[in-house]
């Protein structure tokens, strides 16, 4: 057993001896103090005094007095932790541990445990039972101080006196000084750059030389991260925040398949490359915006925008704790600036969707040869009656020709054809009054199984049902499908599972829909839906 816990049990015995002492005789009456009395002799003393003209009785009485008053109660102040503010521990007085984070400590009483300052000094004049240690700090130990355990000053000196009692040796665990600086002026204070640390520019300086490099090397893909982010800012800063946290998420997933950890390193290459790419671009956006700001036209330059907002983001960098805050938002937003414009220029090289034929064209028939451009050809000699409603006749040039304008009905166009498509709001708005219809259903199971069960019966059986939910009844939205055949229970299911799974995934899935021009999210892509918005008056309840 160590020492210190034998004396800790030692002094546990000892008070609960005296305790025990002290409770026995506390049955008999107490004789009651006579302060009055005491405080007459007192006063007699001193007329005595007065009286005979010595000075002897006053300084008797007046250091008995002083001595009562500094003989105070011991106070065990338990663990004693304290962030930005110096601590002192009397004479006298105890703790179970002294912690001190931003200040220093002052030590003349009894620690039971370790004592431990980190950016600030510790004075040791009394006893600690374990450690004492100090971090970007010094350790002062005076000549009747006693430390049970060791003393370590990491990034500091340890100055013990000769007579003071260490049981193991002093420790000094120290550092460069410009690494002392950085971890200091930078790391602590919570900022990329110091005016106090000189290393640190060099490094700076070298980064947007870099950047200058990427501006004048890769103009147009730059160029796309400043349109994303001057076209959608919120989107931009959004998807760079979703990129970053599903980034581990999906090393997980490949690394879990064994074979997917080839394509990790790849992964995050790309999303480095693309974080400088939109960090260039951010820059400039912020140089631009200034310029349009003061109606400087000569701004409008890339390099010179890259030079304004180099100036201005280092400006915010030299804060404390605003500078590291402003390094997080710009490297999310340099992120998610890269994706938009990836994502953005992928759309443009998709082939375009055929245009759909106005409705009311005819068709126009020559005898013999059929409809124009239609499949089959009309019979030799049949025409339409000249009393017949719309026809009309037409001389050709040769004889016999003539051609005959037939007016079509109006073709049928599916669903997905003939209703816009609804957005990210509308549809939130009625998935959170779906929600709460089937929380308040999930509330009376109370099971949460049971609930999501519940969810996954609501949602897939009205849209196979009514094509719609309770919520897209009230807003007017109808889920179809790209084919234009009815949502079936398979479909609805498997969109169901594929919402679940959007859900999962930090609500990407349904993020999506903010940015895709199909306006779909990735249950939608999965069952080949999408959600159209009805006009008034359609009716969605109908049996």
């Amino acid at each position: 057993m160590r020492e210190p816990k034998r004396t800790r049990l030692a002094l546990l015995a000892l008070a609960g001896g005296i305790w025990l002492q002290s409770a026995l005789p506390a049955q008999e009456p107490a004789p009651e103090p006579e302060p009055a009395q005491t405080t007459s002799s007192a006063a007699g003393v001193l007329a005595e005094a007065a009286d005979s003209g010595s000075n002897t009785a006053p300084a008797t009485v007046t250091n008995e007095a002083t001595a009562r008053e500094d003989r105070p109660g011991r106070v065990d102040r338990g663990p004693l932790v304290s962030i930005g503010h110096d601590v002192e521990l009397k004479a006298g007085d105890s703790a179970e541990v002294v912690v001190v984070i931003g200040g220093s400590a002052k030590i003349s009483g009894k620690v039971r445990d370790a004592a431990v300052a980190v950016w600030g000094n510790l004075d040791i004049q009394g006893e600690v039972g374990d450690a004492a240690v100090t971090v970007l700090g010094d350790l002062k130990v005076g000549p009747d101080a006693k430390i049970n355990g060791e003393a370590v000053a990491v990034a500091g000196k340890v100055d013990a006196a000769p007579t003071a009692k260490i049981r193991g040796q002093p420790v000094t665990v120290d550092f460069p000084t410009w690494l002392k600086q950085w971890f200091v002026q930078c790391v602590l204070k919570m900022r990329p750059l110091s005016l106090k640390v000189g290393f640190v520019w060099a490094v700076a300086g070298a980064i947007f030389l870099f950047y200058l490099l990427i501006a004048a090397a890769f103009p147009r893909p730059v160029a796309a991260c400043v349109s994303e982010l001057a076209r959608r800012p919120a989107t931009t800063f959004l998807m760079g925040l979703l990129a970053q946290l599903l980034l581990p998420l999906v090393i997980v997933i490949l690394g879990a398949t064994g074979i997917g950890l080839l394509v990790v390193p790849f992964i995050v290459a790309a999303l480095m490359f693309g974080a400088l790419v939109g960090k260039v671009g951010f820059l400039e956006w912020i140089g631009f915006q200034l310029g349009r700001q003061a109606g400087a036209q000569g701004l409008q330059n890339g390099i010179v925008a890259l030079l304004i907002g180099g100036l201005i983001i280092t400006l915010l960098y030299l804060v404390p704790v605003l500078g590291l805050l402003t390094f997080a938002i710009v490297s999310v937003w340099s992120l998610g600036a890269a994706m938009t414009a990836a994502f953005g220029g992928l759309r443009k090289e998709l082939p375009e969707k055929p245009a759909a034929p106005p409705p009311g064209t005819g068709a126009t028939i020559t005898p013999g040869t059929g409809p124009v451009g239609g499949p089959e050809a009309a019979a030799p000699g049949v025409m339409p009656a000249a009393s017949e409603p719309g026809a009309s006749w037409a001389a050709g040039g040769a004889a016999g020709a003539t051609t005959a304008t037939v007016p079509l009905s109006p073709p049928v166009l599916p669903e997905t054809l003939s209703y816009p498509r609804v957005g990210f709001w509308e549809r939130m708005g009625a998935g959170f009054l779906d929600i709460l219809l089937v929380s308040i259903l999930g509330s009376i199971v109370h099971i949460a199984p049971l609930g999501f069960l519940i969810a996954l019966a609501y949602f897939s059986g009205m849209w196979a049902w009514k094509g719609t939910t309770i919520g897209g009844i009230v807003l007017g939205l109808k889920v179809a499908r790209m084919d234009g055949q009815p949502v079936t229970f398979p479909v609805a299911l498997v969109r169901a599972l594929a919402a679940a799974f959007s859900i999962i995934v930090a609500f990407l899935g349904f993020l999506w829909i903010a940015w895709d021009a199909e306006k779909q999210g990735w249950h939608d892509k999965i069952a080949g839906t999408v959600v159209l918005k009805l006009p008034r008056g359609t009716p969605l309840v109908c049996f």
